[in-house]
Order: C-alpha cells, then structure tokens, then sequence
C-alpha cells in the first residue's frame, strides 16, 4: 500500500510540475531573437550613421577593427555572437560587461538592431566560425 502511495506521489509531482512549468522547461527554451534590419540595405546605411553618431568607432575603430574596445570583425566574441546576445551586450543586460553602460539607456532598440546590422556588414571572415 505505501509503495502505490509513493507511486502515486511522485506521478501527482511530475503532473503538476510539468503544468507549472518545472518540468522539461529547458527542453521549451525560447528562440534567439533574430535582427530584423539584418541585410536591408536602408537599416545598415542608417546603422553606420547610428554608428558614428554614438561614438561606437572611438572604442571599436572606423571600420571596426577595435582598439580601446574589442575587434567587431573577427571571430573572437567574449558573451557569443548571436543577434539577441550582442543586443543585450550594447543594451547593459549582461552582467560582467565591459560595454559602457549608457549606450543602453540612450538608444532605442531599434537603432540598436540597425547599428548590429551595419557591424555585420563589415564582417569579411569566414562565416561558418561564427554563430550568426
């Protein structure tokens, strides 16, 4: 009798876990958030601007090939190198950081994205060492 008790038990917690959410949540990860100005020709010409206007080119160079700040067109990226990664890196959403936290409370996102666009329009290695 105790054993079905017991049975029933953990059947009742593995229920109401996966109802609540407890249960196989990693499995119900969300997707990437995706750039939506990657590769339209408006968005990285307003990007580059966006760029210089912000300053982006006093750490990380003209063309992006770093110096107060880290390289943009290489294949070395610290907190990854997906869009929503770099995003929340410019916004200040990720811990232990380096970038200046104001650039975050000063663009809107969506220059954010378009600026993201324009520094993946400058990246001329090879595409498959990287996780766009």
């Amino acid at each position: 009798m105790r054993r079905i008790w017991l049975i029933g038990s953990v059947a009742l917690g593995l229920v109401l876990g996966g109802h609540l959410g407890f249960v196989g949540a990693q499995d119900q990860a969300e997707p990437k958030k995706l750039n939506p100005f990657t590769g339209n020709p408006e968005a990285i010409k307003e990007g580059r601007q966006l760029y210089f206007l912000y300053g982006c080119s006093g750490c990380h160079g003209k063309k992006g090939g770093g110096g107060m700040g880290r390289p943009l067109i290489d294949d070395e990226w610290t907190f990854g190198s997906d869009d929503e990664t770099l995003f929340k890196l410019i916004r200040g959403q990720i811990p232990e950081q380096t970038m200046p936290l104001g650039f975050g409370k000063v663009m809107k996102e969506e220059e954010t994205w378009k600026v993201l666009a324009y520094i993946r329009s400058l990246y001329k290695g090879d595409s498959s060492l990287v996780n766009w």
